[in-house]
């Protein structure tokens, strides 16, 4: 298992198991949401990794290529969401709020992890494809649209297959989100966040021996 993925599941692992404790100190269900996010946030991982392979073994022509790249980044917003679940923690209790926070803190990195890790073998792909420039611009673009989807996600309560259920209702609500302050903060925040760990993400996995890299 390469090192990457390892260390999603570790930390999956972990995030799983410390929820799994306080479910059986305190005799309740409090953040089991958590653990539906982070199996989202694994989803643009696994297509990622899915289109990848289908390419490798030439299973995919350009406009497969293409609807794989549509279906991680309809799946993306899922994985940095989890940094979003951190505002539960105001209802946490007071004798809990240490644990919670850590335990919170645990499912966010997994997923912020995962969302990475694809990020990186979406670029990677569309630079094998296309040209460096090219690349960089996808995953730009990616970045902004992935941020203005956890506006969507939080505010809106939209999830990503409504794209298929409730089509119009949610261009309508994009439409109007548009002109909203806090659409356009929340996109610019997260877009100046998730691009620049991206680009030290990048850096580093580029710092790694060759074998790792894949």
């Amino acid at each position: 298992m390469k090192t990457k993925t390892f260390l999603v599941l570790l930390l999956t692992i972990v995030s799983v198991g410390m929820l799994s404790f306080r479910m059986i100190l305190t005799q309740t269900n409090g953040g089991i949401g958590l653990v539906w996010n982070l199996f989202l946030a694994w989803m643009p991982l696994f297509l990622a990794k899915m289109t990848e392979i289908q390419w490798q073994q030439q299973r995919l022509s350009r406009v497969g290529l293409a609807g794989g790249l549509l279906a991680w980044l309809l799946f993306f917003p899922n994985a940095p969401y989890l940094i979003t679940d951190l505002i539960h923690l105001k209802a946490a209790p007071d004798h809990l709020l240490w644990y919670d926070s850590l335990m919170s803190f645990s499912f966010a990195l997994a997923g912020l992890m995962a969302g990475l890790y694809s990020m990186l073998k979406i670029h990677r792909l569309v630079e094998y494809t296309s040209q460096r420039s090219v690349a960089w611009g996808v995953m730009a673009g990616s970045v902004v649209v992935s941020s203005f989807g956890i506006y969507l996600g939080r505010y809106g309560r939209w999830n990503s297959w409504d794209i298929l259920t409730h089509p119009f209702s949610l261009f309508r609500y994009i439409v109007r989100s548009l002109r909203e302050s806090l659409a356009i903060q929340t996109t610019l925040a997260f877009s100046f966040a998730i691009g620049f760990i991206y680009l030290a993400f990048w850096i580093y996995a580029h710092l790694e021996p060759k074998h790792e890299q894949q």
